[in-house]
């Protein structure tokens, strides 16, 4: 029997849930619910997290997964004109630190690729958290000797979870709400072509709207979310219908009704999905994200968060597992090889004797063999055909103008070629694509991307031109 632990911190509380599965295929049973108080600021969640592993016990092979409540993330979409992963992850770099008040050294950020927008620019959505934040969470499992490799967003569990519980082929197509409500803050997540889109946070939660003056409050600043979402809502269809996660599980029913009539939005309750419990504590919370990821794997377009001490520490790890393994083997290939060699001594001078004679003849014979092979083998390689990377150089050179200057040609004979360089103006650009269409080797050329830039008191244009597909 596999157990997961999943662990999520917010304001006050530590929640977690105890899941157990026999194999990855099998049905997930939740075992048990906690909730753990802590101080502002995680200052005892040491101690929070000590409780909480004494009342699971010692399990063999517990996997534990650590979950950050969305209050405690800043959540940005971002459009990026580029669509590498490689140039997206150095460019969100310089574009995070215009999104929080903090220097970059002092944030960790997590990002999930959306998709293309009307304009071919990739859309990111980035999910901010604190390093001092997540340092003091991680600090407390090391306390433990737990080392958790990432931290995950809550939001993205309570998705999980809807589709667990609800079932994919039951969810609309089309884009579409849903509302946790926690404790002390609920979140309303626009999910598009199931998966998130976006997120806001709504400084109620269930604590604040039991008065009907505080649900009222809640209602006014849930519409307004609402028009937060109106930019992300441009493109595709407006949203039909709200899911509704709530910790009120008495008043949940009643809150739904009050829900639909004031949004004029068709609303469904999603079953809290948590094992009957007498604790008031745990009646007052949601525990949808934590049920998220215990119900469904993590998976790699999920947001995390990932401290550089932690990668580092997990790196150190590995390593020095690898050096035990190696320092061993070395021990025992040691240990054998002198066995071996004092036991067939004899023999093996005899055999390298004779081994030695044998290869003196056979490299007299077949000198300078190796050397014409590597000489033939080259020639083909740059000689008698059209396509050859010298063929197509020279073609390029051809047809190649003067105000035009190449910094880098790629070619690949299955993927084709990309060349790189820049120019004075952008009718060069053009004017060079049209002159490599006109060419046997460059007949599928399009410019890809140019983009101006200064270099001392005189702008240039930066250009990529790669083969049509």
């Amino acid at each position: 029997m596999k157990t997961k632990l999943i662990i999520e911190f917010s304001d006050s509380r530590i929640k977690a849930a105890v899941a157990e599965f026999k194999s990855p295929l099998s049905p997930v049973e939740i075992k048990e619910v906690i909730s753990e108080p802590v101080e502002a600021g995680f200052a005892n969640a040491g101690r929070a997290l000590k409780n909480v592993f004494s009342r699971v016990g010692k399990r063999k092979g517990l996997e534990v997964i650590v979950i950050i409540s969305r209050n405690k993330i800043t959540v940005r979409k971002i459009n990026l004109p580029s669509r590498e992963p490689k140039e997206i992850e150095q460019m969100l770099g310089l574009h995070i630190i215009r999104q929080v008040p903090y220097p970059k050294e002092e944030i960790v950020f997590g990002y999930h690729n959306l998709g293309l927008d009307n304009f071919n620019n990739s859309r990111i959505l980035t999910a901010i958290a604190h390093r001092d934040m997540l340092r003091i969470i991680f600090n407390a499992f090391i306390f433990l000797n737990i080392l958790p490799e990432a931290m995950f967003l809550s939001s993205q569990g309570v998705i999980k979870y809807l589709r667990y519980s609800m079932g994919e082929h039951s969810l609309p197509s089309s884009p579409y709400l849903v509302l946790d409500i926690d404790y002390n803050y609920s979140d309303l997540i626009l999910v598009n072509k199931n998966q998130l889109d976006s997120t806001v946070v709504i400084s109620q939660g269930a604590v604040q709207i039991k008065s009907d003056q505080e649900r009222e409050r809640f209602i006014s600043e849930l519409k307004q979310a609402l028009l937060a979402f109106q930019g992300d809502l441009t493109s595709v269809q407006k949203p039909m219908c709200l899911f509704l996660s709530c910790a009120l599980s008495r008043e949940a029913p009643g809150l739904a009704v009050f829900l639909e009539k004031e949004l004029g939005l068709k609303t469904q309750l999603i079953k809290p999905g948590i094992p009957e419990s007498s604790d008031e504590t745990l009646k007052e919370a949601s525990f949808a994200g934590l049920l998220g990821f215990a119900f469904s794997p993590n998976k790699k377009e999920d947001i995390s968060f990932v401290l550089p001490e932690a990668r580092i520490k997990k790196e150190m790890k590995v390593r020095l597992r690898q050096l035990l393994i190696t320092g061993v083997c070395v021990v025992y290939v040691f240990l054998i090889s002198v066995m071996i060699f004092f036991s067939i001594l004899n023999q093996r001078q005899l055999y390298l004797a004779r081994l030695s004679e044998r290869s003196g003849i056979l490299a007299e014979k077949c000198s300078g063999l190796g050397d014409m092979e590597k000489k033939i083998k080259l020639v083909k390689q740059y000689s008698g055909d059209k396509n050859s990377a010298l063929a197509c150089v020279y073609e390029l050179l051809q047809v190649c103008p003067d105000d035009i200057t190449i910094s880098s040609f790629s070619w690949e004979k299955e993927r084709g070629f990309a060349i790189r360089g820049y120019a004075d103006q952008i009718p060069d650009v053009f004017s060079f694509v049209s002159a490599l269409n006109e060419t046997a080797v460059f007949k599928s050329a399009q410019s890809r991307s140019t983009r101006r830039r200064k270099v001392k008191d005189k702008e240039i244009v930066d250009f990529e031109i790669s083969k049509k597909q």
